[in-house]
C-alpha cells in the first residue's frame, strides 16, 4: 500500500486520533469514578481519587514557580480538593465519552482543552518530560475543535445526516 493511498482519507485518520484520545480520557471512568459494586460507574469521584488529589495538588504547589498559581493552589484548590476531584473525574469521563463517540465533539474539545490548560498551569514546576502528553493533547483538541472531527465515525455526523435527510 503506497503512502498516497494511505492519505486519501485524512478525515478518517483524524477520527482514529479522536477515538484514541477519547479512550485515553475514558480511563478516568475506571480510575477516578465511583464504581458501585466495583462495576457500575457513577458520575462522581471515587474515594481513592478524593484522597489522592490533595497530595498531587500539594506537590504542584510546592514546585510551581509562579507565586500567583502557588497561592491559587494553596488557598483555593487544595481546600476544595473534594469538589475538584468530582469535577475533574466527571469532566474527564464526559470528555472521553464525547470524543470516543464523536458526540458534541466541539464541546468535548473545549472541555478537554480547559482541563488540560488548567492541569498544565498547576504543574508548571514539573520537569518538561512530564508535560509532553498534555501538550500533545492540547494540539489534538484544537484540531478536533477546528476540523469538526466528530463528523466522521461519530454521532455528530450521523445526527447531521439524519437531520438533513429528514428535512428533505
Amino acid at each position: 500500500m503506497s503512502a498516497s493511498s494511505l492519505m486519501q482519507h485524512p478525515d478518517r485518520w483524524l477520527a482514529v486520533l479522536r477515538i484514541a484520545t477519547g479512550a485515553w480520557f475514558i480511563k478516568a471512568i475506571g480510575s477516578k469514578w465511583l464504581l458501585l459494586g466495583g462495576v457500575l460507574p457513577m458520575p462522581m469521584a471515587s474515594g481513592r481519587w478524593i484522597e489522592t488529589l490533595p497530595r498531587i495538588l500539594e506537590g504542584y504547589a510546592e514546585s510551581n514557580p509562579i507565586a500567583l498559581l502557588q497561592a491559587l493552589l494553596h488557598d483555593v484548590l487544595i481546600p476544595n480538593a473534594e469538589l475538584l476531584a468530582h469535577l475533574t473525574a466527571v469532566g474527564e469521563g464526559l470528555v472521553g465519552i464525547g470524543l470516543t463517540f464523536g458526540f458534541l465533539t466541539r464541546t468535548s474539545a473545549v472541555g478537554g482543552l480547559f482541563l488540560l490548560v488548567v492541569y498544565e498551569l498547576a504543574a508548571l514546576g514539573l520537569p518538561f518530560p512530564r508535560h509532553g502528553l498534555k501538550l500533545f493533547m492540547i494540539v489534538a483538541f484544537l484540531a478536533f475543535f477546528f476540523t469538526r472531527a466528530g463528523m466522521i465515525w461519530g454521532l455528530d455526523g450521523w445526527l447531521r445526516r439524519r437531520t438533513a435527510s429528514a428535512a428533505t
